[in-house]
């Protein structure tokens, strides 16, 4: 990395960011994906962040959220640095019994992958309405790689716009943070949703990289946006240095980085 880089980059660890959007696990199709809970502790370090939101990768892959969650709950959940947030699958008969035990045992979010675990984004409804009474986030992940260069035994498909823009419509108080869209993908969700979108719903940014001027655009609506960086899938430096690259005002930035996804936290409004 360059000289400039390195400095962007400590600039950027001096704002303290919230990471969304981290997996512990192996990503079964790029060997070097994978973090345990030392890597992910290192990245953090690396980064200045004082917050990791992290699930495990097994929930995606495996033959059941359980393992996933377990193994997650018990490396991270007693460590003030990361926020837990339970897989779920809305396919499964017992998933409300799983969303009760993943709370109890320390979750205080959840995540569903609808392009995963192959479901209707309808069949999200009930996961947020639940989430609403228990009073987690939900955070949806829209894709996790690039259809692009997506392997081809990869399960994955990217989900249809329209059907988030109903599950939205549906619950348009519940906090949800949608992970994986890029920028064109927000301006047509938006469109659907009548160019209205409800303060409640924030999107990650991983998928939102290019040239320093896109990341001058979050300024339109700083509010909508949060860092994740999809670590270990995605390398979190290319996000990072074009935040730090921007034009973006400080209150911005500390918007984008953690304001809002602290925002989305029911226990605590304001912390880390």
């Amino acid at each position: 990395m360059t000289a400039q880089g390195r400095m962007l980059l400590s600039g950027f660890a001096e704002l303290g960011a919230t990471d969304t959007t981290c997996f512990l696990g192996q990503w079964p199709f790029r060997l070097s994906a994978a973090a345990d809970v030392e890597k992910l502790r290192e990245y953090a370090d690396r980064l200045g962040l004082r917050s990791v939101w992290v699930s495990h990768l097994a929930s995606l892959f495996g033959f059941d959220t359980r393992s996933g969650n377990e193994a997650v709950l018990t490396a991270c959940a007693d460590d003030p640095l990361f926020r837990v947030f339970a897989t779920i699958d809305p396919r499964d008969d017992d998933w409300p019994a799983e969303l009760d035990w993943a709370a109890d045992a320390g979750a205080q979010g959840i995540r569903v992958a609808p392009g995963f675990h192959r479901y209707d984004v309808a069949a999200v409804q009930p996961v947020l309405a639940a989430c609403a009474e228990r009073e987690l986030p939900l955070q949806l992940i829209a894709r996790l790689d690039d259809a692009r260069v997506r392997h081809p035994l990869s399960p994955a498909v990217d989900l249809e716009l329209h059907r988030i823009a109903d599950l939205v419509r549906d619950r348009p108080q519940q906090p949800l943070l949608i992970s994986g869209l890029n920028r064109a993908d927000w301006i047509e969700l938006n469109r659907h949703l009548g160019d209205d979108a409800p303060e409640s719903m924030v999107l990650d940014l991983w998928h939102v990289n290019g040239p320093t001027h896109v990341a001058d655009r979050l300024g339109d609506d700083p509010e909508r946006w949060v860092f994740g960086s999809g670590f270990p899938v995605q390398t979190p430096e290319a996000t990072a240095l074009q935040l730090a690259a921007s034009a973006l005002s400080t209150d911005m930035l500390q918007a984008i980085t953690s304001r809002n996804a602290a925002s989305l936290i029911y226990a605590d409004p304001i912390g880390p």
